[in-house]
């Protein structure tokens, strides 16, 4: 069964209109402006607004690309060390001096020295976010947002929308990973919240082209809807970007 919330929400989201234009202000400012295979403002938006609300000492970013990512987090916290991974950093156009960069996977590194309790998580890799999330508690770190939080029958990896649903993980027809009840039974019982983002806008197609209905994709309700869509065309072009983007955190 899928489920949008677990747990108590650390948000309501009443503040998020009164913050678009702050944050689209800064969304014009970003170092690269062609967002094809990276992040687009329906995610940036939720990663700048989770990275303001919660303030980290410490952000690991798995899933460099471009470097837009990166560029949005020292914005959003100025103060923070930020950690970022990508297996190849040749693609990268914006490159921090502030930041540390890594190419190897994050299960490779030793992250004993930080303060894990004081640090978001955040991946952008397309990797198991159920194993993520094994290997956080055993790293000691509790705080973790995924943008790729695919549905049941689309995507490339094993997210955890697809966990909650129970259907295991196909690929191009192959089947990676079964479909069970255990994973979801085990990361219920690991979690003191799980938060699925809204839509800024909600289109009446996916991004893979089939109708967007709450059967197929269960969603929450969209922050804005089609009286909105004047003043803010950007957000709604660019809402073919969302992904279910979430905010986990472990007991």
């Amino acid at each position: 069964m899928d489920k949008l919330e677990i747990g108590k929400q650390l948000w309501d989201f009443n503040d998020v209109k009164a913050l678009i234009d702050e944050f689209l202000k800064l969304y014009a400012q970003r170092p690269i402006e062609d967002t094809r295979g990276g992040m687009n403002s329906a995610h940036m938006f939720w990663t700048w607004y989770t990275l303001k609300k919660l303030n980290p000492k410490n952000i690991i970013e798995s899933g460099i690309f471009k470097g837009n990512g990166t560029w949005l987090m020292e914005q959003a916290c100025p103060n923070a060390n930020i950690f970022s991974i990508d297996i190849n950093l040749a693609q990268r156009i914006y490159i921090s001096e502030k930041v540390t960069y890594f190419s190897k996977d994050f299960n490779m590194i030793d992250w004993s020295r930080l303060d894990t309790k004081n640090t978001l998580c955040f991946f952008d890799d397309h990797q198991n976010a159920y194993m993520r999330l094994q290997q956080m508690k055993w790293m000691g770190f509790d705080k973790a947002m995924f943008e790729d939080n695919y549905p049941i029958s689309q995507g490339d990896c094993y997210s955890c929308k697809k966990v909650l649903s129970e259907c295991g993980l196909v690929i191009n027809g192959k089947t990676e990973i079964e479909a069970n009840s255990s994973h979801s039974k085990y990361f219920c019982s690991n979690i003191k919240t799980y938060t699925t983002f809204p839509p800024l806008f909600k289109n009446e197609k996916t991004r893979w082209g089939d109708d967007w209905d709450m059967e197929s994709y269960p969603t929450p309700r969209s922050v804005f809807d089609e009286k909105d869509a004047e003043k803010y065309k950007l957000l709604k072009d660019e809402a073919y970007g969302y992904t279910w983007i979430c905010y986990v955190e472990l007991l």
